[in-house]
């Protein structure tokens, strides 16, 4: 076959298809070339999921005539100038790619006005100007993308679902908004308008403008300065997680981006505070000088590399963990309710011991004579610990790490991990109410008010069946805010990290069966957890009504409950 050179027309398709995946990736490049501009309000309104309309408004410095017509020029820009200017990059965008990519494969009627000059209208199709004259309108600019992939059947029929693809496009709002707490930006689909922040500069006000207050409450400011790198944001404390990576959130320069190297940093600097397949919500913001980090990877410029990447990863986790540190992050230590009914549950302890060291434990481990229990030095109390159904007898060594109970039984030594213990414990109870068709509603004495996205308001009304099936009583009252007038009742005092991570895994369909999805995430936030330090009734509860429960030997996720280590196993370990 002979070799020959491409005509421009399918040049420039293939170039969009680089740039334009989808139709957040229009918007994306279309709020870089806004905040660029200079912008302080941002507005931006889709319809059809993005592809049948994409509306972006600014107020920046807007184009003259003949910019307008150099704009939509490939590789035409007035980011940078020279090859050295590649190694200092401090705006969005640079390349020149983003606009005419569009134009390739869209409809486009632009409106901007710079300075005090006549504004000017265009109208572009497939990348050609049709029309371009004066026109009078207001300082900055206004384009209006429709019918993307008109000119591109392929790439329309690779696309997503209308609500997956409308759901990028929220993304990508949230991440910019957060990026640029000092601009004021403003998103609507269709009828409804999400969200507008308030463009003060102030994180925390950006947050709650988006996500609702609630969402914010249980972040902690971070801040660190240094010589080459400050580093602010917010986080989570180790009380507070979720099923996926969706909540960390990470700017480079104001520029939103994905790395494994920030998301390994954050996980080690939540090492040991949260179970391996949790985690934390981070919104991070890191500034580097130019010549330490390069953004010039990726066509969609969201991947950077650092020259130091161990010096990077170093600051994010020490800033972390330091922070972590200073803030209380103690939680309150449930009693297990002593009634073995299936409403039964955790109640908090009449008095709470906040002791730092836990006293040693004097064991007496003869069965026959008793269990001596946690003592002080003066008095040493008997006790006979028995095997939930009553046919076996075990001792309560104590805890061990904070996570593990450790008992001894049937001539071995057992640790039994006590959230996987507890999980399954609370999951059968769970299912147990369902199938026997109880009513697990709990109404509230006092109905809570929740403050969550619009985006989540959404997924509620659209799944309102299913949540009041589960035990939920909600009401929207208002743009981002529900009453919550009734709970299943197992889930008291957790209402809201229930709610938060079912609507997480509906929005990301990785539900094939809602409710026992549900049962799961409802036993698992309930479920006392690792780093959580147990009176010694607490401990025996848990023995006693885990080994009483059906399919005890594994949590709901399949982990193991505990681990039995014989006794002429470990005399092979000290080779006895």
């Amino acid at each position: 076959m002979a070799i020959k050179i491409l005509n421009e027309k399918v040049i420039n398709k293939i170039a969009a298809g680089e740039v334009i995946e989808r139709p957040a990736s229009a918007v994306k490049e279309l709020v870089e070339n806004s905040v660029d501009a200079g912008a302080d309000k941002i507005g931006v309104h889709i319809a059809g999921a993005g592809i049948e309309l994409i509306e972006i408004e600014d107020n920046g410095e807007g184009m003259t005539y003949d910019e307008l017509l150099l704009a939509f020029q490939r590789h035409a820009t007035s980011k940078i100038s020279s090859e050295e200017d590649l190694f200092r990059i401090s705006s969005m965008g640079f390349r020149g790619e983003a606009l005419p990519s569009i134009a390739a494969v869209s409809k486009i009627d632009v409106y901007t006005q710079k300075g005090e000059g006549e504004g000017v209208y265009a109208r572009i199709e497939g990348g050609q100007f049709l029309e371009i004259r004066p026109h009078p309108c207001p300082r900055g600019t206004k384009i209006i993308v429709r019918d993307l992939f008109y000119n591109t059947p392929v790439r329309k029929k690779f696309l997503k679902s209308p609500v997956t693809e409308a759901r990028h496009v929220y993304d990508v709002m949230c991440r910019y908004s957060l990026a640029r707490p000092d601009i004021s930006f403003s998103f609507g689909n269709e009828k409804k308008n999400f969200f507008k922040t308030p463009g003060n500069g102030k994180l925390r006000d950006a947050v709650t403008a988006i996500y609702g207050r609630d969402f914010l409450a249980s972040l902690i400011d971070v801040y660190f300065h240094g010589e080459h790198y400050s580093l602010n944001g917010l986080v989570s404390t180790p009380g507070i997680s979720r099923i996926n990576r969706k909540n960390q959130l990470f700017f480079i320069n104001c520029r939103p981006v994905r790395s494994p190297l920030l998301y390994s940093a954050v996980d080690a600097a939540y090492k040991g505070l949260l179970l391996s397949r949790e985690y934390p919500v981070v919104i991070l913001a890191l500034s580097v000088p130019c010549d330490r980090v390069d953004v010039n990877v990726h066509p969609q410029k969201n991947e950077v590399r650092f020259r130091d990447e161990k010096s990077v990863f170093k600051v994010i986790q020490q800033v972390i963990r330091d922070t972590l540190d200073r803030v209380d992050c103690s939680v309150n230590l449930p009693y297990l309710s002593e009634e073995q009914d299936t409403a039964a549950d955790f109640r908090p302890p009449a008095e709470e011991k906040q002791a730092a060291v836990r006293e040693p434990y004097f064991l007496d481990f003869d069965l026959k004579a008793g269990l001596k229990q946690p003592n002080s030095e003066r008095d040493l109390k008997k006790e006979r610990d028995l095997f939930g159904s009553g046919s076996r007898e075990y001792v309560i060594i104590g805890q061990c790490l904070n996570a593990y109970i450790l008992l001894e039984m049937d001539n071995s030594l057992w640790l039994v991990d006590q959230h996987a213990a507890h999980e399954r414990i609370m999951y059968n109870r769970l299912q147990k109410i369902y199938e026997n068709s109880q009513s697990p509603a709990q109404m509230l004495a006092f109905p809570l008010v929740l403050e969550i996205s619009a985006e989540q308001i959404d997924l509620l009304e659209s799944n309102q069946g299913f949540f009041t099936e589960l035990g939920f009583v909600l009401e929207p009252i208002g743009h981002n805010s529900i009453l919550i007038r009734a709970v299943p009742a197992l889930i008291s005092g957790q209402e809201i990290d229930v709610l938060s991570e079912l609507l997480d895994l509906i929005r990301e369909n990785k539900l094939s069966d809602l409710k026992e999805g549900a049962i799961t995430v409802m036993s698992c936030k309930k479920a006392v957890k690792a780093g959580m330090r147990l009176e010694f009734r607490e401990m025996r509860e848990i023995i006693d009504q885990l080994f009483a429960t059906e399919n005890h030997k594994n949590c709901p996720h399949g982990r193991p409950t505990f681990i039995k280590l014989p006794h002429k196993d470990i005399d092979r370990m000290f080779k006895r």
